[in-house]
């Protein structure tokens, strides 16, 4: 969760959704020339990607008591992001940063489950 204040003084707490499912597959590869394990994953993130879609279109700005949900993230996502240094678990403050880059910038744009920028 990051909290955030807004221009008059009253702070709202934003949260990300992470879409933890057992659809999220795991692909290990044996490379016998090189004698070294590869490790893939995958998922089907389409019914995420149309959920994040219809919320955007539907409840704009719509709070949950002080939070408002701002992404769902899929596994596969969170996990990519792991590996990039940024810890989706349990960000310290430079983490919650570089999420919201992230969620900011066109490419991940349809992870966002409201409108404006974070």
């Amino acid at each position: 969760m990051l909290k955030l204040g807004s221009p008059s003084g009253l702070s709202f707490y934003l949260y990300l959704g992470f879409f933890m499912s057992s659809e999220l597959k795991e692909n290990i590869y044996h490379d016998v020339v090189s004698d070294k394990v590869h490790i893939s994953h995958s998922q089907d993130v389409s019914a995420i990607l149309e959920a994040n879609k219809r919320a955007r279109d539907q409840s704009e700005g719509q709070k949950m008591g002080d939070m408002v949900r701002v992404a769902t993230i899929p596994d596969v996502v969170a996990i990519q992001w792991m590996q990039e240094g940024i810890n989706v678990m349990a960000p310290n403050r430079e983490d919650l940063r570089r999420m919201k880059k992230k969620l900011n910038s066109p490419e991940w744009a349809y992870l966002r489950t409201g409108g404006g920028r974070l």
